[in-house]
């Protein structure tokens, strides 16, 4: 019996779609059974769809695609789908509720308010999730889960906030299946497997290069104190590459190929060559990627301040993922900007990853945080197919035939051609000796002819001449 849940996950991106299919176990063990994307070129900008049918084409190949990795009988009804964006951030709430005296504050309870704050209306916005950073009874701080008695309840939220036409822009590219059952904010299902408990615990930055944005996220206390998103990012540093004149894909190639955030050791002006036979100096190309990167990590570096957290305090020190920060040297510059340990990100040593998903773990954390977060089943068995009964006439019973009477019906027959055809041979003889007879009269006038009248001949001819003359008379008179 197959008690493993599918879990599939959709990751928007601005230059990218990525889509993932995998098995969760019932002790939690992931299997990534694959992992496809679709290329995107300004169908995204900022997290907000601007080309829904675009994007809804490849979602579908997506779809397609994950699917053919699964038996035929089975179908993709339902998938988890990760969002981000410019506008994407937390903002603090407190709930207060009072309750009659020696009340045992449960988990439910908890629950039911932190369900309630994510229905709370904000003007022009939505309300994506919903994170607690602290609890307390009566003035006493809850640690984990346990159950306190008290009349006086107060938690600490993070709304995790968009602008509404965020979700809608991205809703509209899911119309019929598959249905999405909920919408993750990359960031946190990002965090979730990229920083341990104790990363968490110690303080830490995480900070997801994106390819229009980059997102920052700090924890500290196990819990996470700020989110925010600044609206740069890798293509950024592409667009800026393009203006030594070569087109969007060569600008690509040399920044992954060549670009450095950071010069290391004494820097030649030497002649790069793109795929295209393209050429650009080499001292044009770091001034363009230097300019642009320098500006994103001096954002980075503000977001201590926007968040009032001390970088000492950050024991973990800062976390770096996204296709963006596999620029050659941009850990270092970060460590020397804002004057904190940096790291690349990877898939935390305690996530239960079968071993062949690990191989490009690093490469795929976002689309695998969206996976961990997953936790119903999306996909459907498909009924087997059932004929349908045909009205048909019903046939007649075939009773069983004598043998001794079929023969006899047999020599009925035979004795019944034979003397159709004997009646058939005596007509045609009949017609044959008529017609001969019929041939020799012929002959014989013809030769009677040929001799002329005899004696009896002329006085008949005499006689009916007379009886000519006499008929003429009559006629006159």
């Amino acid at each position: 019996m197959d008690t493993d849940r599918y879990i599939v996950a959709i990751e928007i991106g601005s230059s990218k779609i990525t889509g993932a299919i995998a098995t969760r176990s019932l002790k939690g063990v992931v299997t990534v059974l694959g992992i496809d994307t679709e290329p995107l070129n300004g169908s995204v900008k900022r997290g907000f769809v601007v080309n829904a049918d675009d994007v809804s084409s490849k979602i579908k190949r997506l779809i397609r695609k994950l699917n053919n990795r699964i038996s035929t009988s089975k179908k993709i009804k339902q998938v988890y789908v990760g969002i981000g964006g410019q506008s994407l951030h937390a903002e603090d709430h407190m709930i207060s509720r009072d309750y009659p005296e020696g009340t045992i504050i449960t988990e439910e309870i908890i629950r039911h308010l932190q369900e309630e704050a994510r229905e709370m209306p904000i003007a022009g916005a939505d309300i994506l999730e919903v994170v607690r950073t602290e609890v307390t009874v009566d003035d006493q701080l809850r640690t984990g889960r346990e159950e306190l008695e008290g009349s006086n309840l107060k938690m600490g939220l993070k709304l995790i906030v968009a602008r509404d036409e965020l979700k809608r822009s991205v809703a509209q590219c899911f119309r019929g299946e598959p249905s999405v059952i909920r919408y993750i904010p990359t960031a946190l299902s990002t965090a979730y497997v990229a920083l341990s408990n104790e990363d968490r615990q110690a303080g830490v930055m995480l900070v997801d290069f994106g390819a229009e944005t980059t997102t920052v996220s700090i924890y500290k206390d196990g819990l996470l104190r700020y989110l925010s998103t600044i609206p740069l990012g890798g293509q950024n540093i592409t667009r800026d590459i393009m203006t030594l004149k070569v087109t969007g894909p060569e600008a690509e190639s040399f920044k992954v190929r060549l670009g450095s955030a950071k010069v290391m050791g004494e820097e030649s002006n030497i002649t790069l060559r793109g795929e295209n036979l393209s050429e650009i100096k080499s001292l044009d190309l770091s001034k363009v990627v230097k300019a642009r990167i320098e500006e994103i990590v001096a954002n980075v570096n503000a977001h201590f301040d926007y968040a009032k957290c001390d970088r000492k305090s950050l024991g973990a020190g800062m976390v770096i993922v996204g296709g963006a920060a596999k620029l050659s040297n941009l850990a270092e510059l970060l460590a020397e900007k804002c004057d904190i340990r940096v790291r690349k990100g990877a898939l935390r040593q305690d996530m239960l990853l079968d071993v062949a998903s690990q191989s490009k773990s690093a490469d795929y954390l976002q689309i695998l945080g969206l996976l961990y977060c997953g936790r119903e089943n999306c996909v459907t068995v498909l009924p087997k197919a059932v004929d349908e009964p045909h009205d048909e006439a019903p046939e007649e019973e075939v009773k069983p035939v004598d043998p001794k009477e079929q023969k006899a019906r047999e020599r009925e027959e035979q004795e019944r051609r034979k003397r159709e055809e004997k009646e058939q041979r005596k007509r045609e003889a009949e017609e044959a000796k008529k017609r001969e007879k019929e041939r020799k009269e012929k002959e014989k006038q013809e030769k009677e002819k040929s001799k002329g009248p005899g004696l009896f001949g002329k006085w008949k001819d005499m006689l009916r001449k007379a009886e000519t003359l006499l008929d003429d008379e009559n006629d006159n008179f």
